[in-house]
């Protein structure tokens, strides 16, 4: 059975960890100032579906409980087994939970929350069944006590009908059934292909576009009608799964493991809010950019965590828009004849336990693989010398 969300307690001033300068969203949401006095995420776990995660890194030591893989690979997610990108996954987790300490002291926006890694076949190919695999990571997230799933990652959803392969969308249905927000990133071809991409393109995903320093679109954030709201996605610093720096970073993904973060914080502080209530308000009290409104780039705008998380003061009605879940309603309806109701959380589930050389010069781009399937990827990092610190002109 899992354990009833508590709300976090400040942690003592000596304690507190200190994000490096170049972590510019940490002052434009006001993480710092006016999030974290209030909450760090304790009481939720967020379920990382990607290339595993080192859990073994200083920068991540003691927030990561086990998990489990989903590609035929016998490990409990706590090895990132990326050898292409340089530890993707570890990469999102430290954005997400980062502790500090280590070579980077990297810090994550709800370091008081924890991760459930799950190595899925995002960094693997077709080779073992994506779409399979996916599946069995988002129902083994929602069964194991996620509260929030991340999928940085995408593969293109072009020619399939509803832009969503039919397990990924029922496994979906499933976790919002269990009051599960899952978010994943719009895409990084928008500036070229700019095809749809599972899972963003499925019905119930909170899909996250990127926006930089300024608040402006990053050029490769896809252009879909899917894209739900944005959030930092540029001159982005990282690490990776042996603990190096990757200092300037771009990409959907980091916008979507951000936005994971701060459903965290979230849920933290409201541990009776629904999820849909949760998505609802993201996109309701969102800060609209290039104009008032949605537009198919950064949706409704980029994100604001203090006015979300905070309905005393930002009170947003039970009839306001909320595109994501009427898409699964309209989904639902289509399939069943009648929307589903969530559903309570089972006794049956499980809380989830307790708990490289030479990478190469560029993290992300688009690959292809057969019968025309595109891994699209999620956040790309460049090797470089010091870090960026790049300052935004407005607040959020």
């Amino acid at each position: 059975m899992m354990t009833l969300l508590t709300f976090a307690h400040p942690a003592d001033a000596a304690t507190t960890p200190h994000p490096r300068s170049d972590e510019w969203w940490f002052s434009v949401w006001g993480v710092e100032s006016d999030v974290w006095p209030v909450t760090r995420g304790a009481g939720v776990t967020v379920a990382v579906l990607d290339s595993g995660v080192n859990a073994a890194l200083p920068e991540l030591s003691g927030a990561v409980v086990k998990g489990t893989d989903t590609t035929g690979e016998r490990t409990d997610g706590r090895r990132d087994l990326d050898d292409h990108d340089g530890g993707h996954g570890t990469a999102m987790a430290a954005l997400i939970v980062g502790q500090g300490g280590g070579r980077t002291g990297f810090v994550g926006i709800a370091p008081e929350a924890k991760i459930l890694p799950i190595h899925d076949t995002s960094r693997l190919g077709d080779r073992n069944g994506a779409f399979e695999s996916y599946a069995k990571a988002i129902r083994f997230a929602t069964d194991y006590g996620a509260k929030v799933i991340n999928m940085s990652q995408g593969i293109t959803s072009a020619a399939m009908e509803g832009h969503c392969d039919s397990g990924v969308q029922d496994a979906i249905s499933y976790a919002a059934d269990h009051d599960v927000v899952v978010v994943a990133s719009a895409g990084n071809n928008g500036d070229t292909s700019n095809w749809p991409q599972l899972p963003g393109s499925c019905a119930g995903v909170l899909a996250v576009g990127a926006i930089d320093p300024e608040l402006r679109p990053w050029k490769g954030t896809q252009r879909q009608p899917y894209v739900a709201v944005s959030a930092p996605g540029a001159k982005i610093p990282s690490i990776g799964k042996k603990g190096e720096l990757f200092p300037d970073g771009e990409g959907t993904s980091a916008s979507a493991a951000l936005t994971s973060g701060a459903v965290a914080l979230i849920r933290s502080r409201n541990p009776q809010m629904p999820a849909r209530t949760v998505v609802q308000r993201l996109i309701a009290t969102a800060r609209p950019l290039g104009g008032p409104g949605w537009n198919d780039q950064t949706g409704y705008g980029a994100i604001q965590i203090t006015s979300a998380m905070n309905p005393e003061r930002h009170p947003v009605p039970a009839s306001a828009p909320n595109p994501v879940y009427a898409a699964l309603d309209k989904w639902r309806s289509t399939r069943y004849g009648t929307p589903a109701q969530p559903t309570p959380v089972s006794s049956a589930q499980k809380q989830g336990q307790s708990g490289s050389t030479g990478l190469p010069l560029v993290l992300g781009g688009v690959g292809t693989i057969v019968l025309v399937v595109l891994i699209g990827v999620v956040i790309s990092r460049r090797r470089g010398r010091g870090s960026t610190s790049g300052k935004a002109s407005r607040g959020l």
